[in-house]
């Protein structure tokens, strides 16, 4: 398999880990449906950053920034449901270097593949 081929395995692997998520609140945890909810949120989330990472060269690497954003935010939302006290102004300065240090340490190159020299 290819980088920017993928079969269903991502969506197989969310769907077990939700599950078992789902089935460990459901007979163990003390969890109410927002925190498995937060839960559940975070784990598609890091599945979508794993499809990201896979297929880059597909893209170029421009999904790759919105799949960290993405998982981040998911991540502070289950930290919030799970207790974590944090003020609006404190996850929007934590977005804000998330964003930054994506900008910084991921790049991506304005020009297509494959694109023609136009100086040649």
């Amino acid at each position: 398999m290819s980088n920017n081929e993928l079969t269903g395995e991502p969506a197989l692997y969310a769907t077990l880990v939700a599950t078992a998520v789902q089935f460990a609140a459901a007979f163990w945890l003390p969890w109410s449906d927002a925190m498995v909810a937060g839960v559940n949120a975070a784990v598609i989330a890091a599945a979508g950053m794993w499809v990201a990472l896979s297929t880059k060269s597909a893209d170029n690497g421009g999904s790759i920034k919105a799949a960290i954003l993405g998982f981040v935010q998911a991540a502070i939302s289950a930290a919030v449901t799970f207790g974590w006290d944090a003020t609006p102004e404190q996850t929007a300065v934590i977005m804000s270097l998330v964003g930054s240090l994506v900008a910084v340490f991921i790049r991506q190159t304005s020009k297509p593949k494959g694109a023609y020299n136009l100086a040649a």
